[in-house]
């Protein structure tokens, strides 16, 4: 019997098992799918491109994580930050650069940061000025989050939104700010690859599990039931599976309601093209895109963050497309509409060599009104049966969900159960 189970070989669930590795405390990775790295894995297809399966950016926050990725022995691409924005028109003069905020030209009469905040439209709206909530902030995030703003909370937004301090955001005049701001890590080989090497190089042999659904566990009996039919008897689980699910495992919570746990879902949608990349993208990291009628949110450049990711004379560009509310959309349709859209920036159809297309039913935790206290109260019953839900979908806490903090996540929830400390990392990001 092992005294750890972890479900989910991500980030969060391979922290937890470089902790226990580095302890020599007996435990078992299990994962349903066929690699590690869950929603951080990479896919390379046929026509030799390689996709993640989102715009991830590598971020460190933590010496413990420097350590493992140091371990991992992967090599890194240092990329040049260069986030535009396409509000609309077409080619390279209709893109403006990041932060949206600071390329205005003239700072807005209808501010409002003294005024009481209800929920995340009243944040950008009273933060930023009306033009710029109707123009970018609102639509972006409604095609971002899938939900109306009027729904969502506004507490996570001093550390993914450019403020200086908490509801204080930096506000410009054009020219106040570049499209590069800085450079950050990116691992050769994709995302995917980091975790693949900490499995590797870092884990005990045999002690992950790839292609082990669990489908059922008895919180009380601490018995998690294989889709094979066996089970496994554990001390202690640490899980990155949804905190929805673990709701069923624990037979709800009486008083709470289930659906205050809203998830977006998106299609991930690569394109591959022969050639140079197109003016107007040839030298951008991602585009974010407001406009309702471009079906994605996000577009990430993968081939200058990697040039193997496309490979020479050729590049790739990865999509976010959301599921919106009321709308009708197969992923042939996601993929047909995202190739329409980018031949405004120059992207030829006649040189796509590659379409790739992945449906994520859960892209992000929406950060809904009166979620924190849902989550407290699960969180409180699974912890008195030695049940650890956590990382972007366990936890349910996307301000606390990059890659490095779900690896501290992993980390700090072992040493919870075993030495009682605190996991600061889950419950307070904004501390790091």
């Amino acid at each position: 019997m092992p005294t750890f189970l972890v479900v989910g070989a991500g980030p969060t669930g391979l922290g937890a098992a470089v902790r226990l590795t580095e302890l020599g405390i007996d435990h078992l990775v299990v994962d349903a799918g066929d690699q590690v790295g869950g929603m951080a894995a990479s896919v390379r297809d046929e026509h030799g491109f390689t996709w993640d399966l989102g715009g991830h950016v590598l971020h460190s926050h933590f010496a413990e994580f420097d350590q493992v990725v140091e371990a991992a022995g992967v090599a890194m691409n240092d990329v040049a930050r260069n986030g535009w924005v396409w509000l609309d028109g077409s080619g390279a003069a209709s893109l403006v650069p990041t932060p949206i905020q600071q390329q205005l030209a003239e700072l807005p009469r209808d501010l409002r940061p003294d005024a009481p905040l209800h929920n995340l439209a009243d944040y950008y709206r009273n933060n930023f000025g009306g033009k710029l909530f109707e123009e970018f902030f609102g639509p972006y995030n409604y095609k971002m989050w899938t939900a109306p703003l009027e729904h969502i909370d506004h507490e996570w937004t001093s550390l993914r939104s450019g403020s200086a301090a908490p509801n204080v955001p930096r506000l410009g005049l054009a020219g106040s700010a570049t499209g590069a701001a800085g450079s950050f890590p990116y691992p050769i080989g994709g995302t995917g690859a980091l975790w693949q090497a900490v499995h590797d190089r870092v884990l005990a042999p045999g002690t992950v599990r790839l292609n082990t659904r669990v489908v059922d566990v008895d919180v009380t009996r601490r018995v998690a039931t294989l889709a094979s039919g066996s089970s496994v008897q554990y001390d202690y689980c640490v899980s990155s599976a949804a905190l929805t699910t673990a709701w069923d495992w624990l037979g709800g919570l009486e008083g709470k309601p289930r659906n205050t746990l809203c998830a977006s879902g998106i299609y991930a949608v690569g394109l591959g093209y022969n050639g140079p990349a197109p003016a107007a993208l040839a030298d951008k990291t991602w585009l974010y895109c407001p406009d309702l009628n471009v079906p994605w949110y996000r577009a990430t450049m993968l081939h200058n963050y990697d040039r193997a990711n496309a490979g020479e004379g050729r590049w790739n560009v990865l999509c976010e497309v959301p599921m919106l509310p009321g709308q009708s959309l197969t992923a042939d349709d996601a993929v047909r509409r995202t190739e329409e859209s980018l031949r405004a920036l120059g992207a030829s159809s006649e040189s796509v060599v590659s379409r790739f297309v992945q449906e994520v039913p859960m892209g992000y935790p929406v950060p809904t009104l009166g979620r924190d206290d849902i989550v407290r109260a699960v969180d409180e019953r699974l912890r008195t049966h030695g049940f650890y839900s956590r990382g972007r979908f366990g936890g349910w806490r996307y301000e606390s969900s990059n890659q490095d903090y779900g690896y501290m996540q992993g980390r700090q929830a072992v040493d919870n159960a075993l030495f009682g400390t605190s996991e600061d990392v889950y419950w307070h990001p904004d501390r790091f």
